[in-house]
């Protein structure tokens, strides 16, 4: 019972669906009829024993043993029947069983008041026996004591009988009495403890309810881990505001901290959290003390900013010295940076509401998340538009995956030294069925990656990437297919068993199969990253660290990644000093062999490029220089054309060919 009370405590939920009052009728109504039950079983307890013939019993007995007494002396008189003295024990026989039979008599229950029994012919038939020898009118011989004895004998069985019969009917109502009694402890047991567990219900119900009190008065707001308001605190205070009079101008600023998944992942929970109440600590400062601060959920934040009235201008100069120096966070004697998108929205300028004016701050900061984050975007009335663009394009990928809007093109990647194509990057496009354009994946993927649709872009792209490889391979190329995943695939779980169905289908090797890593899932603390990483690595496939040297480039991430390719980032061909950016490509080209991977540079687009990269001794290059990504089919025809025009160079480098 304490067990079944336990779980339905148990359930939050249900306590929090069903009103109090009825509840507490419920434990009153309980408690009422486990009282009723005990003092039943408590009267049942306190009931008289039952008479069933007990005080009869024992009557009998004395009579009992009165009659063995008269057969006892009627035996010592049948040796001695002549002798003077028998008449006086006689009669003193008959006294004491007349006495006894008397007592019999006044009973309400026994053998001579009840005419069946058959005890009370014979004990009178005794009695009257006993008189005649004892008054002389019966003469006192062998004979007449030898009846007399046959009468006792009789009536001592007749009363043993019914004795028996009687001590059974005593034995039965004790027996019930017992069950009785049983039960009505059990029902005092069971009441008492039922009582018990009802005030233990009803007191764990009042703690509870002052605790949702309690919660429901936080949650309604403050934000608990913050301190900050929430987003019914920020409600309220619209509220108070709207009501006061005259609808201040206000600036009001959506903030969303970047990064903040990545430093989850990478340092946990509690490092999040800590970053946020630095954030909030940091708003509060910049902005509570003339406006809101709220903490939005997640890691978003609202404030607001009272504008001066007769200020028509942009409030960009007032919000941008507010912004300034951002804080930090050392977190385990690391100092993580805070930095912050912003949209933002004037109340009541950008909307006539509240509510209006915060769903254009929002679409102000998808504009500013959109840009590159880290950047502070006013809304504009383009934003909202193109904010709707970016939510039909997130809803809208499983239509356009099964009506073939997106599709793969693929950029060579060639061998300088040799002349050759030695594979083909897959670039994701997608098409707009309603104007023909081709949307740009730096639009779109942002967009998918912040929601599930990521990893079904990730599927079709590793499917038609395998399936293009495989069309090469019938046309006489084997080329291997490089494909880009996001880095939320690789926290995904049967990564390489995705990989091998794709391998399977189109009858590829795994060798033919390249996956590009950037640094940033290197970054990634998940345990799933390393299991994926580690999974394909046993696989077969080949790993490649794209934009290598953009990043943290941290030298243990590549000896526990090993790839097999380090894609080196086209910015040491743009910028910088020649000489300096040669003996860094070098430096790289070296780390590279140690470790056992080919080197790629890409974005390769002149002449003067292409010789810089030959200076290094980088002979696996990509770029516009060579060819524009293209469709899978022209992939065979291009790779004959770029080898019959390194033949027509008769041997001439290629580098020289090409300018």
């Amino acid at each position: 019972m304490v067990n079944v009370l336990r779980r339905i405590l148990a359930q939050s939920a249900l306590l929090r669906t069903v009103q109090p009052w009825l509840v507490g009728g419920a434990v009153a109504c309980a408690c009422l009829v486990a009282t009723l039950v005990a003092l039943r079983g408590v009267a049942t307890l306190n009931q008289p024993e039952p008479d069933a013939g007990q005080h009869m019993v024992r009557h009998m007995r004395y009579t009992f043993a009165e009659v063995a007494r008269v057969d006892g002396m009627l035996q010592a008189l049948s040796v001695d029947a002549a002798s003077p003295d028998a008449r006086g024990l006689i009669s003193d026989a008959a006294d004491h069983l007349h006495i006894r039979l008397e007592v019999l008599s006044g009973l309400t229950r026994g053998p001579l008041v009840e005419p069946d029994s058959g005890v009370a012919p014979i004990a009178w038939a005794l009695l009257d026996g006993l008189d005649r020898l004892a008054s002389g009118q019966t003469p006192i011989n062998q004979t007449t004591l030898a009846d007399l004895r046959r009468t006792s004998f009789e009536l001592t069985r007749a009363i043993g009988d019914y004795m028996r019969g009687v001590e059974a009917d005593i034995d039965e109502a004790l027996k019930i009495r017992a069950e009785n009694s049983a039960g009505a402890w059990f029902e005092v047991i069971g009441s008492v403890t039922m009582l018990l567990v009802l005030s233990f219900i009803s007191l764990a119900l009042r703690w509870r309810n002052r605790r949702m009190v309690t919660e429901l008065r936080l949650a309604s707001g403050i934000d608990s881990l913050t301190g900050l308001a929430n987003r019914r605190g920020f409600a309220e205070w619209a509220t108070a505001t709207t009501a006061a009079g005259p609808t201040p101008r206000q600036a009001l600023l959506i903030f969303d901290l970047d990064r903040f998944k990545a430093v989850n992942d990478r340092h946990g929970h509690l490092a999040g959290d800590e970053l946020l109440k630095t954030a909030a600590g940091w708003l509060s400062e910049r902005f509570g003390d003339r406006g809101i601060v709220a903490r939005w959920g997640g890691d978003e934040f609202v404030a607001t900013l009272p504008l001066p009235q007769d200020e028509a201008g942009d409030p960009a100069a007032l919000i941008a010295e507010r912004m300034s120096s951002p804080p930090e966070l050392v977190f385990k004697g690391e100092t993580i940076p805070l930095h912050f998108s912003c949209g933002i929205a004037v109340w009541p300028d950008d909307g006539p509401t509240i509510d209006a004016t915060i769903m254009a701050a929002d679409a102000a900061l998808y504009e500013a998340k959109a840009r590159g984050r880290g950047r502070q975007v006013f809304f504009e009335a383009g934003i909202s538009d193109r904010r709707d663009r970016a939510e039909a394009l997130r809803t809208s990928l499983p239509q356009a995956l099964a009506a073939g809007q997106l599709f793969l093109e693929f950029q060579p990647q060639v061998h300088v030294g040799c002349g050759t194509v030695t594979g083909a990057e897959a670039l994701v496009r997608w098409r707009d069925a309603a104007t023909g354009e081709v949307i740009p994946p730096a639009l779109f993927i942002p967009i998918l990656e912040e929601g599930d649709q990521i990893a079904e872009l990730d599927r079709f792209v590793i499917d038609e990437a395998c399936r293009s490889a495989a069309s090469w391979a019938e046309a006489g190329r084997r080329l291997r297919v490089s494909v880009n995943l996001s880095p939320r695939t690789f926290q995904t779980p049967g990564l390489a068993e995705l990989v091998a169905a794709a391998l399977g289908r189109h009858g590829l090797t795994a060798r033919q199969l390249e996956i590009e890593i950037t640094e940033g899932v290197l970054l990634i603390d998940d345990v799933q990253v390393e299991a994926n990483l580690a999974a394909l690595a046993e696989l077969g496939v080949r790993l490649a660290l794209d934009d290598f040297g953009s990043g943290y480039s941290n030298i243990a991430y590549l000896m526990r990644l090993k790839p097999d390719v380090l894609k080196i980032d086209r910015s040491f061909v743009l910028e910088g000093d020649e000489h300096i950016r040669a003996s860094i490509v070098q430096g790289i080209l070296q780390l590279a062999e140690t470790l056992g991977a080919e080197t790629l540079i890409e974005g390769i687009e002149t002449a003067d490029q292409l010789r810089f990269v030959h200076e290094t001794g980088c002979q696996i290059v990509q770029g516009f220089l060579f060819a524009r990504p293209m469709a899978a089919s022209a992939i065979p025809a291009f790779c004959g054309g770029f080898e019959a025009q390194y033949q027509l160079a008769q041997g001439t480098p290629l580098l020289q060919h090409r300018s």
